[in-house]
């Protein structure tokens, strides 16, 4: 399973229900508090019970998402999820 790093999460809620995720922010490996911009996502919420390739189990209830940064100028794929008790954020990093 990939590290789980707890993240703050600013989302847009929509009229239709969607959610999207717009930033994170978390502390990096040096202590510092960072902030990325989301710069594209797919949800891969409300599909099977199955777990993920990050090595999260997840659920057709769970929020998850595919997530595009850009770190140190170069793109990044992480794992978005909601914590199931549904309180706080996780990502993963996809290597």
């Amino acid at each position: 399973m990939s590290k789980r790093f707890p993240v703050d999460v600013i989302l847009q809620h929509n009229t239709d229900g969607t959610i999207i995720p717009i930033r994170l922010r978390f502390t990096n490996n040096d202590g510092e508090r960072v902030d990325y911009t989301i710069k594209g996502y797919k949800d891969l919420s409300g599909q099977e019970t199955r777990t993920m390739p990050d090595g999260v189990y997840v659920t057709s209830n769970d929020l998850v998402y595919q997530c595009k940064l850009i770190v140190n100028n170069q793109q990044r794929l992480i794992y978005l999820h909601r914590d199931p008790s549904g309180k706080s954020w996780f990502m993963t990093v996809i290597r």
